[in-house]
């Protein structure tokens, strides 16, 4: 997209051209600050595709991360649920000294007031076994509930993905679009100042082509370009900071685009339903609201079956042994350290609460609220998804008008420029050709931008991120 025209645009066109270099202000910059430091610092330099930036965007995310150990989190918590139906087990064991003692219940030549007296070692342990039977479907629920609560997680996760793939692909747009301009701008005012000083020598010549208005309305759209060309540079260097903050790259590295020039991505695009129906499958939120309500349902069950007991197998190991003390076989005299016994129980344990019923009621309400979220959630995803499909339609189509305007500008200014430097044309001729060609080019560079978003907004919405997506959806290339 090489252009060799004037960059003089209409006051309306002026602003957005300044927002768009500006545009990052919405994005993390505080890497900003250090830029012209890091001009000065020797480099390591990475060539980076599309492909390349969302790999290392979304490997390096501290907020993917953070993410990530949520998950972590939930899975143990799934783990821990699932452990539930395992025996549980308690193992305790002391040891210390005690006095000597001997004889039995009924006679006994020991003195318990003597406490230091033959003292000798002593050890106890008991073992506790609880192994669950049977609890009326409150282990199912917990453990449903902890699995519902990982896919929320790993939705949310999914989620998060999605923005920053957009945040991503937006910056690395800005950067090739803020090239493609600073390349317009570059280019028209050499171009101009050409024009300028052809001016000035038909004047001198004094040939009567040209006037003292004429010069002064060229060195005009000369000084505005030079000055658009500095403020497109500003914001290219903040685009490259913003972005750069976003790979996490340490001091001594930067990248650069492989990509030099703004195209548009390759679409094939089907039916608005199409993108509906993928919506309702794969779009992070839905599936989070959805792995969400299902956790409370599983919570509600699980909050009524605390009306019905638990149902278990309880075992008891217990020994003892202290050898300085005599052993008790009497069963009716208590003995403390000599003894070994145990065995296995039938137990069941019920929760006798009366805030039980309170608990229930606000299970259930969370139920509800997230059910009524739902409701609304279903027709504004569907409207969110019709907006974004009929954008990427009407960019596609803007895209194509956008191109024939830039094509026609450029012949005109050609052909003015061309009149002009064999003396056919005038020079208001020339200037509001290179004005109408500057205009149609620097809006087909933003229609391109326009159209890459809504494409990559489409894909958010519809939940389809990959890079290279499978199946009836958007397909994006690297340019």
């Amino acid at each position: 997209m090489t252009s060799k025209k004037l960059y003089i645009v209409r006051p309306h066109l002026l602003p957005r051209l300044w927002v768009v270099a500006l545009a990052v202000v919405l994005l993390p910059l505080q890497a900003v600050a250090r830029s012209g430091e890091e001009e000065t610092l020797p480099k390591k330099i990475h060539k980076l595709s599309l492909e390349d930036i969302l790999a290392i965007g979304l490997e390096v995310s501290p907020k993917l991360w953070e993410q990530r150990s949520v998950i972590d989190e939930a899975e143990a918590q799934l783990g821990e649920a699932k452990a539930g139906r395992l025996p549980r087990m308690n193992y305790l064991q002391v040891a210390g000294l005690i006095p000597e003692a001997k004889g039995n219940a009924t006679y006994s030549p020991s003195n318990r007031s003597d406490l230091l007296t033959g003292l000798g070692g002593f050890t106890r342990l008991e073992i506790k076994i609880n192994q669950p039977l049977y609890t009326f479907g409150k282990l199912k629920a917990h453990i449903e509930a902890a699995e519902k609560g990982l896919e929320a997680k790993e939705a949310s996760l999914a989620r998060f993905k999605g923005e920053l793939v957009t945040t991503l692909k937006e910056l690395y747009y800005l950067i090739l679009l803020n090239e493609d301009l600073h390349r317009l701008v570059s280019s028209t005012e050499e171009e101009m100042g050409k024009a300028v000083e052809k001016a000035e020598e038909i004047l001198e010549e004094d040939e009567g082509k040209l006037t003292q208005h004429d010069i002064l309305k060229l060195r005009y759209g000369y000084n505005r370009a030079a000055g658009k060309r500095l403020e497109i540079q500003k914001g290219q260097r903040l685009v490259h900071s913003a972005l750069r903050s976003l790979l996490y790259f340490e001091e001594g590295e930067d990248f650069q685009l492989t990509e030099k020039r703004l195209k548009p991505v390759k679409v094939t695009l089907d039916g608005l339903q199409t993108y509906q129906k993928l919506a309702a499958n794969r779009r992070p939120e839905w599936k989070q609201l959805e792995a969400g309500i299902a956790a409370k349902e599983a919570e509600l069950v699980a909050e009524k079956k605390q009306y019905y007991p638990d149902i278990f197998v309880f075992g008891l190991l217990e020994y003892a042994t202290a050898p300085n003390r005599d052993r008790q076989e009497n069963p009716f005299v208590l003995e403390e350290f000599n003894f070994f016994w145990g065995g296995a129980y039938l137990g069941w344990r019920m929760a006798l609460d009366f805030g039980m019923p309170k608990k229930v009621a606000q299970k259930r309400a969370q139920l509800l609220a997230l059910q009524h979220q739902k409701r609304d959630a279903t027709t504004g995803m569907l409207l969110e998804v019709e907006k974004a499909y009929r954008e990427v339609v009407e960019k596609q189509e803007s895209l194509k008008f956008a191109r024939k305007a830039r094509k026609n500008g450029r012949a005109l200014s050609a052909l003015s420029a061309a009149n002009f430097y064999m003396g056919l044309g005038e020079a208001k001729e020339v200037f509001e050709a290179f004005q109408m060609y500057t205009e149609g080019a620097a809006e087909y560079y933003m229609a391109i931008k326009d159209f890459n978003m809504a494409v990559a907004e489409l894909a958010r919405v519809t939940g389809t991120l990959s890079i290279e997506p499978a199946g009836p959806t958007v397909q994006e290339s690297g340019g």
